[in-house]
């Protein structure tokens, strides 16, 4: 359960590399630099699949997309994943259209204006060590031999990489199997690409500080256990996350939770317990958020996009809702 499930549920996942070392500002400037080219190209691919999207509408990935209406308020919440390839988009025609008739687009995080020093700040008092020991002092030899393994030959040195906890190493190593397989940004900064682009109004739902304080709460044991499952099922990577892109074009709910359940029948009380706060506490907090927007009852048309985790594993933001006596259709 600890792997990929943040795939479907936390953005900042995707947003933190960055933060590994400030001292290595002139790598990180190369590397924007790479990001920007590869963003236009992006742009440019996203363009020629429009093109070609009239002609195959039923390859266009479906996703999750729900419906909430009081009085002249639409609320759109549509379930993302957090990676994708570049030929992944546009979406559905439904998916498409309904961000073209919303005012707001409703993100986690606005992640195309974060402030990037305060992340920086905010990234070290959450995952880096602060008693003067490094991950060295806190993992087995053989663990850390893995880890030094992983980043030999890497832009970021050892020497950064050890300041950091288990669980800020693990989002590491991942977020550069996802680079070496090719993915770029998901469904949500495809959106909010299209919204700067469109100049539509942005209001996210949660902070930075919101999401990195998730993992202020893991115990030691269960950080390096996380670390250790990454290492070991590096293999099977791009099999596991070609199976979930599957699940997100065929829009299946019933599969996608089939994906969670098998691993949450071995949950632990840890287990449990980072669920909680990676799904069940967040979902109430966004679902208030959401209510605000409804019961305001303006003439507005809000476009929300969450990780798909949050509105298909229970209690999710359309069941809150529901309980809250609003009715949610599911759309696509």
């Amino acid at each position: 359960m600890k792997r990929f499930i943040y795939v479907f549920s936390l953005v900042l996942f995707l947003i933190i590399a960055g933060c590994m070392d400030s001292d290595q500002e002139t790598q990180q400037q190369d590397q924007d630099n790479t990001d920007t080219e590869e963003m236009e190209e992006a742009d440019s691919n996203t363009d020629h699949a429009e093109d070609e999207a009239e002609e195959v509408e039923g390859e266009r990935p479906e996703g999750f997309l729900w419906k909430v209406e009081q009085g002249p308020t639409t609320v759109y919440l549509l379930g993302t994943i957090h990676i994708a390839p570049r030929d992944f988009f546009p979406l559905s025609e439904t998916v498409e259209q309904a961000y073209e008739e919303s005012d707001v687009v409703v993100p986690e995080i606005d992640m195309n204006n974060i402030d990037m020093f305060e992340m920086e700040q905010i990234t070290n008092q959450y995952a880096s060590y602060q008693d003067g020991t490094t991950l060295e002092d806190h993992i087995s030899p053989e663990l850390y031999e893995q880890v030094e393994d992983i980043f030999e030959g890497t832009i970021v040195p050892m020497e950064s990489v050890k300041q950091y906890k288990p669980w800020f190493v693990t989002n590491q190593i991942e977020q550069m199997k996802i680079l070496e397989l090719g993915y770029t940004d998901g469904v949500d900064q495809y959106f909010l690409n299209k919204a700067e682009s469109d100049e539509k109004e942005v209001v996210a739902l949660e902070t930075v500080e919101d999401q990195l304080s998730i993992f202020a709460d893991l115990s030691e044991d269960y950080q390096i256990e996380m670390l250790e499952e990454t290492i070991e099922s590096q293999d099977n990577y791009e099999e596991e996350l070609n199976g979930m892109l599957e699940v997100y074009r065929q829009g299946d709910e019933e599969a996608l939770l089939d994906m969670l359940i098998v691993e949450e029948e071995e949950s632990d009380p840890e287990d449990e317990a980072y669920l909680t706060a990676l799904n069940d506490e967040r979902n109430y907090h966004m679902a208030e958020q959401i209510q605000e927007f409804l019961e305001a009852e303006e003439d507005q048309t809000y476009f929300v996009i969450v990780g798909s985790l949050h509105l298909t594993l229970e209690p999710h933001i359309g069941s809150i809702l529901e309980e809250e006596g609003y009715e949610v259709t599911r759309v696509n």
